[in-house]
């Protein structure tokens, strides 16, 4: 049992290589938040999944700073008091936050960080912790790249980005960021420059079926018919997320599976899905479920109920993203992940050049062999906000 000394908390700005362009708006800025733990065995690290603006269903980066700052480095210190200064486990952490969207991220942030800390104490890695096989840790997990739409909405542009991964050798699966009139013309284009790619459209819920659609109401969502002639893997989140009827009714018009993205904010509403029929993938996000344990229930859930599942991103460091790959070599996760190189979209030291990103071969991600959930991250170029001192 490790006994709670200090919790740190820093901040830092990065930028993306280039603008990544979605349904949802621009993505220019990346501010992370990470969290150190010190404990008397060991140290652990998280990182904090929040974007700089926030959506339908995830805060943004200052609001859950300030709930960080507020109450939830507070209640961690709170709860190791109550167990006479002993750090909760990993398993534990989640139950000390509420259910909104700030909470969730609070809690994975800090259990990513007791996690860390446990794994290092023990000098074991991640992914034994969270019982991936070792065949699989060794051969390593496939990595999936997202490209946004192209400045412009050039198709050519989007061709010659998705080509250049492509005879890099690098991905199993490219996602492809659409809305509506930026659809069926560019996910053409590219099954006909590459027909036995992995192609996945994510729409982030910009489709409407009830006639208040930008796109032109229920003409806008049932054009995504035609994609069902392309072969792709899935179509994620093409209508709004709180409407898992509406979206069960519109899977059942489709050929093409359906995945949730933005409609699986708790473990509770992933149950929800599978039981309405609404989706036939799931982009299993642990920062937005409350952390990597709630992540691996939520996989373990699709997997009985038959329906494929992928490890989502938000565009981390190396740090969250290396957590996330071992999280990837589950069985119950049957999809290719969002588990690119961080040094493909984020600039600064803080990227893959902090050296918690595994490395790649070809298409496929080494798991991190441990002690802990990566190797400690580099966060030189990071201001200190606050610590806090256990009692």
């Amino acid at each position: 049992m490790s006994r709670l000394r200090a919790v740190d908390l820093f901040s830092v700005e990065l930028r993306f290589t280039s603008p990544v362009l979605t349904a949802a708006g621009t993505h220019r800025v990346r501010p992370v938040a990470f969290v150190r733990i010190e404990t008397d065995e060991s140290e652990g690290f998280g990182e904090c999944a929040a974007l700089t603006e926030g959506t339908a269903v995830d805060p943004p980066f200052d609001a859950v700073l300030a709930a960080f700052e507020r109450t939830g480095i507070d209640r961690l210190l709170a709860a190791a008091s109550a167990r006479g200064g002993v750090l909760p486990q990993a398993s534990q952490v989640p139950a000390l936050f509420g259910s909104s969207p700030a909470a969730h991220m609070v809690a994975a942030t800090l259990e990513m960080a007791v996690l860390d800390a446990e794994v290092r104490a023990s000098a074991t890695s991640l992914w034994s912790r969270l019982d991936v096989d070792e065949e699989v840790a060794r051969a390593g997990v496939p990595v999936g790249h997202l490209v946004g739409i192209p400045e412009g909405r050039r198709v050519d542009s989007l061709v010659d980005r998705v080509g250049a991964l492509v005879g890099s050798g690098a991905t199993a699966r490219v996602r492809v960021k659409i809305e509506p009139g930026w659809d069926v013309e560019p996910l053409r284009a590219l099954r006909e420059a590459f027909g036995d790619l992995a192609l996945q459209a994510d729409a982030n819920g910009s489709y409407r079926m009830d006639g208040d659609g930008d796109g032109g109401g229920l003409d806008d969502a049932m054009r995504l018919i035609a994609l069902d002639d392309l072969e792709i893997s899935c179509v994620e989140q093409p209508l709004v997320p709180g409407d898992l009827a509406a979206l069960a009714q519109f899977a059942a018009r489709l050929e093409t599976p359906i995945a949730l993205d933005e409609s699986l904010t708790s473990l509770g509403r992933v149950r929800d899905a599978l039981r309405y029929g609404a989706c036939d993938v799931a982009c299993v996000k642990p920062a937005r479920l409350g952390g990597l344990l709630r992540a691996r229930a939520a996989a373990a859930a699709c997997h009985e109920a038959g329906v494929g599942a992928f490890v989502g991103g938000f565009f981390e460091t190396g740090l969250a993203r290396s957590a996330n790959a071992s999280l990837a070599g589950l069985a119950t996760f049957t999809l290719v992940g969002d588990l690119s190189d961080p040094g493909e979209y984020l600039q600064g030291p803080v990227g893959a050049s902090s050296g918690a990103y595994p490395g790649l071969d070809g298409a496929r991600l080494r798991l991190f062999d441990g002690p802990g959930i990566a190797p400690v991250p580099d966060l030189a170029a990071a201001v200190p906000l606050r610590t806090w001192r256990a009692p």
